[in-house]
């Protein structure tokens, strides 16, 4: 049976001894590890030690209980949280609260630029999954952070982080791996004052460079272009095999309303806006694909989409479509998750119009279909490879 949809979309409160104090902090389904501060978090907040005029950076901190622990550590710290994801800014924003923490200030500017970012003497950083990423922002802050600063990486070893660790010895230098715990590890690296270092040819490759972005092409059912997307965003460098069999099975939407959840760079969208869709609205959580699309519907000029941070529907509740499409997650970070596409079918229905459909890709090992019988009360199979399952269900009563 699927579970409530209120559990996916309902915030609960949690405490840990974090760093030595006792944190109250928010979580919520849809966010890696949600239910738990996974080691590597516990080891950041170990081992740092800020001081109490440091300007602190923690990036993806996840639900803000680190960036407390830095501040009950050091209250007179200046510590800003950089996030790419809509649903840990929205569980940081009431752990903030919750603390009365008023010196520390939510970040969400992609290329951490924004100019109320001052230079850190320290920053804190739990590792994304995806090594470019973790190396676009590498990057960033060897940029950012002053001589003489301190960054602290951490992370799983399934996770990649001794990779992190070698591309991060490129740029700093007196490095120092200061403790392991339940497969994570945590390295201390110093920028060295005036040092003059040869940057790794990886520095400069499009999406980790700054201000660049990666450049693919996508032909497919008539559309073809060069499309943008940065690392950290689904499939980022190539048009996935999922996505494209969903593509090839998309009827005519001349007129019709679209929404299309969890856009990443934008193709769903973008393709039916090319194939004279009236209104397409794209959504994800994800800051750095909501970044892409936005920039892809500002290359193309379709004046037809739009680009809207949001966890899942909840941002276009109220709305509703002839059509939802969508190639949903099922990891929230390293773990399998069915939570959230079990949220998405179900807030589906009620976004529909009567005779309206959602239309989306299915993993073959993913029992989508039971769901979808179970909430619209019909399913079809539109197609299928070894691999992945087109699956539609229609809205059939009002």
């Amino acid at each position: 049976m699927m579970q409530p949809i209120s559990d996916y979309y309902s915030v609960k409160s949690f405490i840990a001894n974090l760093g030595g104090s006792f944190i109250k902090y928010y979580s919520k389904p849809g966010l890696p590890a949600w239910d738990s501060l996974p080691p590597s978090i516990h080891l950041l907040a170990n081992h740092a030690n800020p001081g109490s005029q440091d300007r602190v950076w923690c990036i993806n901190d996840g639900t803000g209980a680190l960036a407390v622990a830095m501040a009950k550590k050091a209250p007179q710290v200046s510590c800003s949280m950089i996030s790419y994801d809509l649903l840990a800014i929205t569980c940081a924003r009431l752990t903030l609260a919750e603390n009365n923490m008023d010196n520390i200030w939510i970040n969400s500017d992609i290329d951490l630029s924004h100019p109320e970012l001052q230079e850190p003497n320290l920053v804190i950083f739990n590792i994304y999954k995806g090594r470019n990423l973790n190396r676009r922002i590498l990057l960033h802050t060897w940029n950012a952070l002053k001589p003489s600063g301190c960054l602290l990486i951490s992370g799983a070893n399934n996770q990649g982080v001794q990779s992190i660790f070698k591309d991060a010895s490129h740029l700093f230098n007196n490095i120092s791996v200061l403790a392991y715990k339940k497969g994570n590890r945590v390295a201390k690296f110093i920028k060295e004052n005036h040092r003059q270092i040869d940057l790794p040819d990886w520095t400069s490759e499009p999406g980790i460079a700054l201000g660049t972005w990666q450049t693919l092409h996508v032909n497919t059912g008539g559309f073809s272009s060069d499309l943008v997307s940065l690392p950290g965003v689904f499939s980022y460098a190539n048009l996935d095999t999922g996505t494209a069999l969903l593509l090839s099975t998309i009827d005519d939407l001349s007129g019709k309303k679209v929404l299309d959840i969890g856009c990443g760079y934008g193709i769903i969208g973008l393709y039916s806006a090319a194939h004279n869709a009236g209104v397409v609205d794209m959504v994800d959580s994800s800051l750095l694909a909501i970044a892409s699309t936005q920039e892809n519907i500002t290359r193309h000029q379709f004046p037809t989409c739009q680009a809207i941070p949001s966890d899942l529907l909840s941002v276009v509740r109220g709305r509703h479509y002839d059509c939802i499409l969508s190639n949903p997650p099922f990891h929230a970070g390293l773990q399998v998750d069915y939570q959230t596409a079990q949220a998405l079918i179900y807030s589906a229905v009620s976004s529909l119009e009567p005779g309206g459909h959602l239309q989306l890709v299915a993993n073959r090992f993913i029992p989508y279909d039971r769901l979808m019988v179970e909430v619209f009360g019909n399913v079809e199979t539109l197609a299928q490879t070894p691999s992945y399952r087109i699956l539609s269900s229609r809205k059939v009563h009002v």
